[in-house]
């Protein structure tokens, strides 16, 4: 059988009831998730690989022309040509692309253009972002405690009134006891679920276990068979034993359609808990997706799609830096850059308008 081909109920005479099309429905997108997570991940590996040599450069080059920028509104600026609205609009945008490029980017040699229009240094600003940005690492904190039964202490307990201590304990009590009767519901379903995995598997090793064939031959092929088997058995993967027993012939359609209301109640809940652990696996890499090239992780559903957003990526990127390319050649001569701060405004001040266009 086709890896790819889906375990389905077949709609013949009867229609088919809801347990039998929960179960075409969890099979049908399991076999969707088993070929999309693949496809997922290669498209992120075809990402990573470009991106030292198709994109990193393009950035560093965009950066550098950045930096370029910075050095041209540092030498406007001690040239004094331009009146003191000018100057603290430029002073402005001096630290604030220096500080970007410095702390994001990597580059210390702008430390000395930002300390000459900051009143704080650099490195007191560097260690403030540090500190803000640290994370606990004490596993008391990073880690919740649910396996844990004991009661939570209490403060003071012993200074309590007799009858708040015994009130405290029978809470602790029923909190225990409520805890042991989910742990052993927990424990009773997935039995339940292994049963149904273990029933499939049992019958696959009655018929293809190699230790009772005496063909050679035929006990290599067994051999193989009982690997994949024993792979699916111990991965709880149901729905590759119902097809492999399908593809070997162990099950047939008819049995298919006339699974017993517990049988396909058992099949549901185990496929069911392999869409939801197949799904966690596509969102992981959908956000690691989206990391690296921004698409909205809910988006990225094929490589197509990845990849188009990608490349899009790149020829945005080249797009910035003819961009400013055009914008350094401009901002060289005083009377452009001049005519971009007339109009801009530092956040947070003011407007203030200036009608003199004298220098």
């Amino acid at each position: 059988m086709p890896e790819t081909a889906i375990l389905h109920i077949n709609e013949r005479k009867n229609v088919l009831n809801k347990r039998q099309k929960e179960f075409n429905q969890l099979s049908q997108k399991i076999e969707e998730l088993d070929r999309l997570i693949p496809e997922l991940e290669s498209a992120y590996d075809q990402m990573i690989q470009r991106i030292p040599t198709d994109l990193n450069p393009l950035i560093r080059e965009y950066q550098d022309y950045r930096v370029e920028i910075v050095h041209i509104m540092d030498r406007t600026y001690e040239a004094d040509l331009f009146r003191k609205i000018y100057q603290d609009k430029l002073a402005y945008l001096i630290t604030e692309s220096a500080y970007d490029l410095i702390a994001h980017h990597g580059y210390d040699s702008l430390k000395p253009v930002f300390n000459k229009y900051s009143p704080v240094n650099i490195e007191t600003l560097l260690d403030q972002e540090r500190a803000k940005d640290a994370k606990i690492t004490d596993p008391a904190f990073l880690l919740e405690s649910e396996n844990v039964i004991e009661p939570t202490p209490v403060e003071n307990f012993h200074d309590l009134p007799e009858e708040e201590q015994q009130r405290i304990k029978a809470e602790q009590r029923e909190e225990r006891l409520h805890k042991r009767i989910q742990e052993a519901k927990q424990a009773a379903e997935q039995q339940k679920s292994t049963k149904s995995v273990r029933t499939v598997y049992m019958d696959l090793v009655k018929t293809f276990h190699p230790d009772l064939e005496k063909d050679e031959a035929e006990k290599l092929r067994k051999t193989e068979i009982m690997q994949q088997v024993t792979q699916a058995y111990q991965e709880n993967n149901l729905l590759k034993l119902l097809k492999l027993q399908i593809e070997l012939d162990r099950i047939d359609q008819d049995q298919l359609e006339n699974l017993s209301k517990n049988q396909l109640n058992y099949y549901n809940k185990v496929l069911k808990q392999q869409v939801e652990e197949l799904e966690l696996v596509k969102e992981s890499i959908q956000k690691r997706i989206s990391a690296v090239c921004g698409l909205p992780y809910q988006h990225a559903n094929s490589m197509t799609t990845v990849i188009v957003k990608f490349n899009t990526n790149v020829n945005e990127m080249k797009a910035e830096i003819k961009n400013i390319k055009n914008t350094v050649k401009q901002w060289k001569i005083p009377s452009q850059l001049k005519a971009y701060l007339k109009p801009y405004q530092i956040p947070g001040q003011s407007f203030i308008e200036d009608l003199d266009d004298e220098d």
